[in-house]
């Protein structure tokens, strides 16, 4: 996977080992309401000299490294769960490349006792893309974590990109549509799409999250269209917890930190 320029694996490493990243926990709002129902806990790193590090970046380096990948997504879910607001669900990412690096000699998971002692509150997105390879290894994440009795949503249903799995289908509880569909003025057709797309959702009795809500403007085209809950920087309740200093837990969010699945 190629990594963006600007960006070095030692600082990676170095930002890892000494535990220099964190959590940003972002409201996922009910449209109808406005009350704060659930928050998605975003992964986010700080190098050497303060600067928040595009996780984006970080995870794609960190794919050229199993191993590491998998020790960083288990460091960053302790994080994450132990960290987490005390009130509604919790959404976190789980990538099933790091799933799959899990796997241990007697065909369990290291994710799966870290998950199921929260399963009450917990909810998995599933990351899927356009590689088969990784839509297998979804299929493989899913059957697990079904039968460990843990809510699913499938993350990023998208304008442009990426593939939805029957598999994730018949398991998610919810489905977050991709920031893209806000990006510019939608044609005609895409609206069609997207409103069959939230009415499909409606008869599987999936919830529907509408991700990158930033201005009235997108919350208004969210309660129009239907949305269950919106999910973006227009809201201002955000909780950052850094793992390098208990005294950093309530930090204020970094400069240039963005959002990122991990």
């Amino acid at each position: 996977m190629n990594k963006p320029p600007g960006i070095h694996p030692h600082a990676i490493l170095d930002c890892l080992n000494a535990r220099r990243f964190g959590v940003e926990y972002q409201p996922l709002v009910c449209v109808a309401s406005g009350e704060t129902l659930c928050h998605e806990a975003l992964a986010r790193f700080i190098d050497a000299g303060g600067r928040a590090l595009p996780p984006d970046a970080v995870f794609g380096a960190l794919h050229d490294n199993p191993l590491l990948l998998l020790h960083a997504e288990l460091e960053m879910k302790r994080l994450q769960l132990a960290e987490a607001p005390s009130h509604g669900l919790l959404f976190v990412n789980l990538d099933p490349d790091s799933f799959t690096a899990g796997v241990s000699e007697d065909g369990g998971n290291l994710f799966l006792p870290l998950l199921a002692e929260q399963r009450g509150r917990l909810v998995v997105e599933i990351i899927e893309n356009l590689h088969l390879q990784d839509v297998l290894r979804s299929a493989r994440m899913i059957e697990a974590l079904d039968g460990t009795g843990i809510r699913m949503a499938i993350d990023d249903l998208s304008s442009s990109r990426g593939l939805v799995s029957y598999a994730a289908l018949m398991n998610a509880a919810y489905v977050k549509f991709d920031r893209s569909w806000l990006s510019g003025e939608m044609n005609a057709r895409q609206r069609t799409i997207l409103t069959w797309a939230l009415a499909q959702a409606a008869d599987l009795g999936l919830q529907t999250v509408l991700e990158g809500v930033e201005t009235p403007a997108h919350l208004t085209l969210a309660r129009q269209l239907g949305f269950n809950l919106a999910q973006g920087f227009l809201y201002a309740e955000r909780f950052i917890r850094r793992g390098c200093q208990p005294a950093a837990r309530h930090a204020s969010r970094p400069p240039g930190a963005q959002r990122a699945a991990a």
